[in-house]
């Protein structure tokens, strides 16, 4: 057998073990929120949410979203702080001019609630996407649910995000 290679009768074997972390892709307006609020109270102890809404064809019907942007603001520094969340884990953060706006606080209404009560005043038409957003207007916190349709003028759906009531519905842009 010259020339040849002999082929070991020993055939050892290696068990390979694979762990996949799973990480949460879509994700609801609050679930958002405490991933970002970590990065704007290491930012600013002081930060504030001010704004907060998810990227327009990023959402689903049952109130989450793929991407979701946050803005923070800081008295003490004067600054306010953008924070993208995306497929869990934070996308990018960006220090912005300060505009004085109000708090968004309280105990507010998740985002599949919301969207349990829009859903009772969208029509039948086939949908294209959703958007939702949440601000203090004058003291009222409001989820500003939109419903895009295939076709046609949008629905919007502003509820009390502290109470789950209805205050208005709207067609437009």
């Amino acid at each position: 057998m010259s020339g040849c290679a002999q082929e070991s009768e020993d055939k050892s074997t290696t068990e390979v073990t694979t762990t996949t972390t799973s990480i949460k892709v879509e994700l609801t307006a609050r679930e958002a929120f405490r991933i970002a609020e970590t990065v704007a109270r290491d930012w600013a102890s002081d930060a504030v949410l001010v704004d907060l809404s998810n990227f327009r064809g990023s959402s689903l019907p049952d109130g989450r979203a793929v991407r979701w942007k946050l803005e923070f603001n800081s008295v003490s520094m004067e600054k306010g702080l953008e924070v993208h969340v995306s497929r869990g884990k934070i996308l990018q953060k960006m220090e912005e001019k300060y505009k004085e706006r109000d708090v968004i606080g309280g105990e507010w209404i998740n985002t599949p609630q919301a969207m349990d009560i829009a859903f009772k005043y969208f029509d039948e038409r086939p949908i294209k996407n959703y958007w939702m957003g949440i601000g203090n207007n004058k003291g009222t916190i409001i989820w500003y649910v939109k419903c895009d349709y295939d076709e046609g003028v949008p629905t919007w759906v502003d509820i009390n995000a502290l109470t789950g009531e209805l205050i208005k519905t709207r067609e437009g842009y």
